[in-house]
């Protein structure tokens, strides 16, 4: 074995659901509804059509799913005025899952569902590529927290630019790759452009995706929004997640001429990662996250997850995250409340959260661990 390469079994043990999405949309005539044992299948379709073509409904079934009249109507309740069975549902399934805390109010409209990410047999995984990308912003706020004075420079840009109307997309992206050039591209294989992402010492840390994860580890989770006062707000919006307790398999190998950092570096700035995470969010709703050794991962468990800049700035990061908000959202500023933010001394000022078996649990929130 090569000295320079080191090699670790790593393992992400889910304590609250976790979200990685395909970008799929799994509409509701493409799921199915069993109300008598609170689950929901996703069919086959090709499956599901053959067999009520033998039926003789083929045009029926094609009416209903290409009228927009029916929109409102879930597929559950179409294959139900036909008098169908959990046992025909399950000759079509491609895999099924508990339906969580979504459909408990039967005064909610059943709504589409944004699909976990599935290999090429349909099971679900975590890609490498989303585990580092966490591993690299647990990284650049542990430097930052380490040497605070040596970002001045780009805290004075930060703040010029957050006051610049942009998109979403290219909001701060000149100043956080600036950043990055600044922290990790320690490197000198491009001298002459130091730019360059070959100069990128994370180049040298190899993170392969999860191994597949049982079908029977998915369920429903609604987004809720937690206020500081202690409300719940469901939201209409459902999505395929890991339950806890689940395990998230994967390998790292990390090449030490390249990388400084190893798995205990990672676990150590992971630690940072989530004090900064409690002290200037978690705690002001009353939820800090005690866990040891966490990480935040994923969609949907909100935007102190995914930046810097409580670690850069601290108490004042809050006018330079509203201001982001204000340049970035448009009209959706207003609708989400976002003037408040200043008041309130936080911003963003919910809590992303979700229900699973009756306890409310904070989004993306899982443990990590390693042997070599």
């Amino acid at each position: 074995m090569q000295q320079f390469l080191k090699h670790y079994k790593v393992k992400i043990r889910v304590l609250s659901p976790i979200f990685i999405g395909s970008g799929e949309k799994i509409g509701k005539k493409e799921y199915i509804y069993m109300p008598w044992n609170h689950r929901v299948i996703i069919p086959d379709v090709d499956k599901m059509f053959e067999d009520l073509s033998r039926r003789g409904w083929t045009n029926e079934f094609t009416s209903f799913l290409m009228d927009s009249r029916n929109g409102q109507m879930p597929l559950s309740t179409w294959l139900a005025q036909k008098k169908l069975r959990g046992e025909d549902y399950d000759k079509w399934k491609k895999y099924e899952m508990d339906a969580g805390e979504a459909f408990v109010n039967p005064a909610s409209r059943p709504k589409e569902i944004d699909a976990f990410v599935k290999d090429a047999y349909g099971m679900p995984y975590v890609p490498g590529s989303s585990i580092k990308g966490m591993i690299r912003t647990i990284l650049l706020v542990w430097e930052i927290q380490k040497n605070p004075d040596a970002f001045r420079e780009i805290c004075r840009e930060i703040k010029m630019s957050s006051q610049n109307k942009a998109s979403r997309k290219i909001c701060l992206a000149r100043e956080t790759s600036k950043l990055e050039q600044q922290i990790l591209y320690t490197l000198s294989r491009d001298e002459k452009k130091t730019q360059n992402a070959v100069n990128d010492c994370l180049s040298g840390l190899h993170v392969g995706d999860s191994a597949p994860i049982s079908t029977e580890q998915l369920t429903l989770s609604q987004k809720i929004d937690y206020t500081l006062d202690g409300k719940k707000k469901p939201l209409p919006l459902l999505r395929e997640t890991l339950i806890p307790g689940t395990e998230i398999c994967f390998d790292i190998s990390i090449d030490t001429t390249l990388c400084d950092y190893d798995m205990e570096d990672i676990l150590e700035a992971a630690q940072v990662f989530q004090q900064v995470c409690n002290t200037y969010f978690y705690e002001r709703f009353h939820r800090p996250v005690k866990d040891e050794n966490v990480v935040f991962l994923g969609g949907g468990c909100g935007f102190l997850s995914k930046t810097v800049l409580y670690a850069l700035f601290g108490q004042d990061a809050v006018r330079i995250v509203d201001s982001v908000f204000q340049n970035t959202l448009g009209r959706q500023y207003t609708i989400h409340k976002h003037q408040r933010d200043i008041g309130l001394r936080i911003s963003p000022h919910v809590c992303k959260c979700t229900m699973y078996q009756g306890e409310l649990y904070d989004m993306g929130i899982g443990q990590i661990s390693y042997e070599e």
